[in-house]
This record gives structure tokens, C-alpha cells and sequence, in this order.
């Protein structure tokens, strides 16, 4: 589960992070009037739209207009942005034959940025221990620190010399924000909390330009102040249906779908994947003991995903037995007709059974035994599809 940009924004400023100055607006004279309020351009004018698998309109880069944001000097300017871009259709909407439109644009000053520390996300790993990554768009990841749910000062330390690059007056300052943001991932027991990036102004301070927090559904049960934050109409059917099946279900914005039996696995299949390359859309939990019917209606779900190429169900059979995730498979066939690569790893309680039941179904099927094996080869599948 995924909140706005905007609804991110204000419960990480509560928890004391330092967020740019921003607004919401629904007309253009609304976002001229956050421009006023903000006095000093230039300013960046960002959709406010849940599409494909995250948070559309993020600033991607701090100087140019990418991804459906628009950079301008002016006031004035900002509401001919927000004229252009209300009520219109994002892009990535028009190709995927998805309607949806642009109801509210987020206003904020465009920083004035001395040099960029780095994106950060706190994750919880297979272990359910905290997983730090500070990752660099150019050369892929620059640390990872491992600790427990307490906040270890020592590595958060160490991460932040890693951003300041030796420079105390930075490490000082970055720090601080590390605590923070541990903090407010450990308070909402949140699957990861992205800061992308955080950057050194050339006053000296740190901000952080844009964010995520993506939660387990199970939140809303012990946080129900969440509920109204939740606004997505991209997306919201399939949540909805998640729930009523007791599924985990977490959008997220790659094109590999992950069907599995447990969230620790899940984080991990999602760990691997993205070590050897790719990138995941979607992923289900299905839970310990589910059903042919429950798996059946998982695979349908996450094949009505808009950008899903391939598909891998990593099963291991504690609780769960394989062979009946083999007849729920077998039961989803129809739904296959896409030609989507269907990558299929189970090991544990009744493996063989399952494996044997899919190989003599006849279906399309990629049947393999190892986890790191079956990622390999989704990955492979998936490109080659492209």
C-alpha cells in the first residue's frame, strides 16, 4: 500500500524530516495561489496521480521536466502549468489503455541544489531485520547496512559518512535526518521508506526532494488514520479484491509480477531480483495455507496489472503445500493467453507432486527448483519478450 507524493510529504515533515516547502492544488488558481504563498520561484508543478505501481509525477531529475513534472520561474507560470496539466491524461495512462486523469498537482520551490547525497531506503530483508541501502543512480548501490528494528547509531554513522564523504558539517546534518527517517519507518511498521534523493543545498542545509512509504494493507488496522489518505483509483480494485481475499497485495513500479507465499520471502525474491537486474511490478502474498481457488484468483489479479511482463510464483512449502498451488496455477490458465513468460520455483511439502502436476498439464510453464535460478530466468524471459 501507497500514499501520494503530497500525503508522504506531510507525515514525514511531522516526524521532523526536512521536506521541501509545497502545496496542493485542485484548480490553477489554487496552485497560483501556493506559488504566492511560496514567494520565491523557480518552483516545480507535479501531477498527483497513484498510477501503473507508484506515485506518478516524481521529480526525477532537479533540471529538467521529466516524468509529467514541469519547471517554471513564475507564479504566473505555475498556474499555466497546472492549466496544462489538470484534467489532462498522464502518458504511461494512454499507452496502457488506462483511464485516469490529473485532479491534483503538488506546488513546490525548485531547490537550489550544491550537489546530490544520495537516495536512501530503509527496507525490511528476509530476516526481518532493517536493510539500509544508499543507492546511486549511476553506479547502482553505494552501501547496504544491516541492523535490527532498534536504531543502531554506530551504523547509521557509517551510512552517513558514506553520503557526507567525509565532510563533517555534512555528516552533522545528514545524520540527524538518518534517525528520523529509522524512526518513522519503525513507528508505522512499514515494508520501506524511500528518500530519493537527499540533497545539499548550497545554503548548507539538507532536504529531501521527494519520498515514499510503502506499508503493509495490515497497517490501516493499527494506524486507521491512514485509511483517508488512501486515494488511488489506479490500483484500488485490485487492493480491494486483495482484502477481500486475505492477500498481502503492494504495487510497486517495475514490470515482473510476484506471486508468493509469505512477506519475508516476498522481500526477498524482490532483494534478488533487483541484484540481478530487474525490477518487480507487483507482489501477492497469498498466505500459508492457500487454496487452488485463492491462487487461481492471485494470479488473476496480478495479471490485470497494466505493465506486468513476466510473471514468477516463488513458492516454499512450509505450511503450504505445493501441490495445491500447482491446481490453482493449472485452474489460471486461461488467464495466461497473454503469452506472459510464467516462471514457477517450489521447494518444500509436496514439491514433486506440484512440479509434477504442472509438467503434465502441457501449459507454458517454466518450472524450476532453485530461487536464484528461477529469477534468472524470469529476468532472460522477460527481456527477450521485449
Amino acid at each position: 500500500m501507497e500514499l501520494q507524493e503530497y500525503h508522504v510529504k506531510r507525515l514525514m515533515k511531522q516526524a521532523g524530516l526536512p521536506m521541501l516547502k509545497g502545496g496542493i492544488a485542485y484548480t490553477a488558481d489554487e496552485a497560483f495561489a501556493v506559488a504566492q504563498k511560496l514567494r520565491q520561484g523557480p518552483f516545480v508543478v507535479k501531477p498527483q496521480i497513484m498510477g501503473k505501481n507508484a506515485c506518478y509525477g516524481r521529480l526525477l531529475s532537479l533540471g529538467e521536466n521529466e516524468d509529467g513534472c514541469l519547471c517554471v520561474a513564475t507564479a504566473a507560470e505555475v498556474k499555466q502549468a497546472a492549466e496544462e496539466l489538470l484534467e489532462s491524461t498522464p502518458a504511461w495512462a494512454k499507452s496502457s489503455g488506462t483511464f485516469c486523469v490529473v485532479e491534483k498537482v503538488y506546488v513546490e520551490q525548485k531547490p537550489k541544489v550544491d550537489r546530490i547525497l544520495g537516495r536512501l531506503v530503509f527496507r525490511v530483508n528476509f530476516e526481518k531485520q532493517c536493510r539500509l541501502l544508499l543507492v546511486s543512480d549511476n553506479v547502482g548501490i553505494e552501501g547496504e547496512f544491516i541492523f535490527g528494528r532498534t536504531m543502531d547509531e554506530d551504523m547509521l554513522n557509517k551510512a552517513g559518512n558514506v553520503l557526507a564523504k567525509g565532510q563533517k558539517a555534512v555528516l552533522d546534518k545528514v545524520v540527524p535526518v538518518l534517525k528520523k527517517a529509522h524512526r518513522l519507518f519503525v513507528h508505522y511498521g512499514a515494508v520501506a521508506v524511500e528518500l530519493s534523493p537527499l540533497v545539499l543545498l548550497t545554503d548548507g542545509s539538507v532536504r529531501i526532494v521527494d519520498a515514499r512509504l510503502i506499508f503493509d494493507p495490515a497497517s490501516t488496522t493499527k494506524f486507521p488514520e491512514l485509511i483517508p489518505l488512501i486515494e488511488s483509483r489506479v490500483g484500488r480494485e485490485r487492493e480491494r479484491q486483495a482484502r477481500q481475499n486475505h492477500f498481502r497485495y503492494i504495487g510497486l513500479n517495475g514490470n515482473i509480477a510476484c506471486v508468493v507465499n509469505g512477506i519475508g520471502l516476498g522481500w526477498a525474491t524482490i532483494d534478488l531480483i533487483q541484484r540481478k537486474g530487474g525490477r518487480v511490478g507487483a507482489l501477492l502474498d497469498v498466505g500459508t495455507e492457500p487454496t487452488p481457488e485463492t491462487v487461481m484468483k492471485a494470479v488473476k489479479l496480478v495479471l490485470s496489472e497494466p505493465n506486468v511482463d513476466a510473471v514468477l510464483v516463488n513458492i516454499f512449502g512450509g505450511l503450504t503445500r505445493c501441490d495445491l498451488i500447482a491446481e490453482g496455477l493449472i485452474a489460471a490458465s486461461p488467464e495466461m493467453a497473454t503469452g506472459l513468460p510464467f516462471v514457477v520455483r517450489m521447494d518444500g511439502v509436496n514439491a514433486e507432486a506440484g512440479q509434477r502436476l504442472l509438467f503434465e498439464s502441457r501449459l507454458p510453464f517454466i518450472v524450476k527448483t532453485r530461487m536464484d535460478e528461477a529469477v534468472r530466468v524470469v529476468i532472460h524471459e522477460m527481456k527477450a519478450r521485449r
